[in-house]
């Protein structure tokens, strides 16, 4: 654009040629010539000229490519290079100079509506538990029901906010929870979060990472309870194994004590992912394995084993639209309690997990 009148440049092309925007075809190919042999690379021996050199021959020859074509010159006499960079379609529709203006100004409104869609990101789950044994016994099917959401902004270049709440049903409870989380980027192998919570856990908190190489990152945080004041202190090892597969150890101090180690795994057909973790009052295992059918469908089969669950997942899921994905979950699961000898033993359905972002 024009600095002075705000009128696009579309006579740069013109001048780097030496002709005039009226030049007609034979005028425009004889300049081409005569330029592109005072440009062309190989005349030049020295390093730096043969650099310059070649720069002013690629724009002679990119001139010559527009001015030649009878519909990219209609729209740079018209826009500009503004109006070839913006991804107009050049097709027999668009023979008139109104079209082609409306075209672009079309153009431009959906490139404006993707800046802000990058800047603003929604995102939100629906996930309800139907549970077979309670159907069976004449309590109803649902057993309880989970809704979160979460939108993330860019403050800056630096620096973003994610604000998050849900809100969970179960039997004749129930409860929720806000979180923002604030995070910025120190330099590109280091960041720093600030994170509050407000709800069932009420926390505060903060971490950074940083990338130790180019195959290692470390991870350390704390967070305080509002509750009951109690601190909390992770720190988080993690380490690139492969082109596909990365390791990680995780160690917690606090309340509830931890040491933990895991490893994932991800192509284009197949994501897998195991860990064994010891608490200071529990322990357990998780192994889960996801194979993508298509780029829209994925199935999944999980395990857990621990000190107080053992429980099999099988389903799978298939994305309905552009930003929403369905899920079905089929879980057959043994949980213990310590009343008395008893054991509770139960089996549910997760379905209808919808995401949208």
């Amino acid at each position: 654009m024009n600095e002075k009148n705000g009128e696009p440049n579309n006579k740069e092309l013109y001048a780097l040629l030496h002709i005039s925007p009226e030049a007609s075809d034979e005028e425009i190919r004889r300049a081409y010539r005569q330029w592109a042999q005072v440009y062309h690379p190989d005349k030049c021996q020295s390093p730096q000229m043969k650099e310059i050199a070649t720069e002013n021959f690629q724009r002679v020859c990119e001139a010559y490519e527009i001015l030649t074509d009878e519909k990219k010159r209609m729209i740079y006499d018209i826009y500009g290079m503004e109006g070839l960079n913006s991804g107009l379609e050049l097709g027999p529709k668009l023979n008139k100079v109104e079209e082609i203006k409306e075209e672009l100004e079309r153009l431009k409104r959906q490139m404006e509506q993707e800046k802000v869609a990058a800047h603003f990101q929604p995102s939100g789950s629906i996930l309800a538990n139907l549970s077979w044994p309670d159907f069976v016994d004449g309590d109803g099917i649902m057993r309880g029901m989970v809704m979160a959401s979460e939108v993330q902004t860019q403050i800056s270049k630096h620096t973003s906010l994610a604000i998050g709440g849900n809100l969970a049903v179960n039997s004749n409870a129930g409860g929720g929870a806000t979180t923002a989380i604030l995070r910025h980027n120190l330099s590109p192998v280091s960041s720093v979060e600030f994170m509050g919570s407000i709800g069932l856990q009420s926390l505060l908190g903060m971490q950074s990472s940083r990338q130790l190489s180019v195959h290692s990152t470390a991870i350390m945080g704390i967070t305080m309870s509002l509750r009951d004041g109690s601190i909390n202190l992770s720190n988080t090892w993690s380490r690139q194994l492969s082109e596909t597969t990365n390791g990680n150890i995780h160690l917690s101090l606090g309340v509830e004590s931890s040491i933990g180690v895991g490893w994932r795994k991800k192509d284009e057909n197949m994501s897998a992912s195991g860990g064994i973790k010891i608490g200071t009052s529990s322990f357990g295992a998780t192994a889960h394995y996801t194979h993508f059918f298509s780029a829209k469908s994925h199935g999944r089969i999980a395990g857990t084993v621990g000190s107080g669950a053992l429980a099999l997942e099988i389903g799978g899921g298939r994305k309905v639209s552009k930003s929403s994905t369905v899920r079905m979950l089929y879980s057959i699961g043994i949980q213990v309690w310590s009343f008395g000898r008893g054991y509770c033993f139960d089996t549910s359905l997760y379905i209808c997990k919808l995401s949208h972002h």
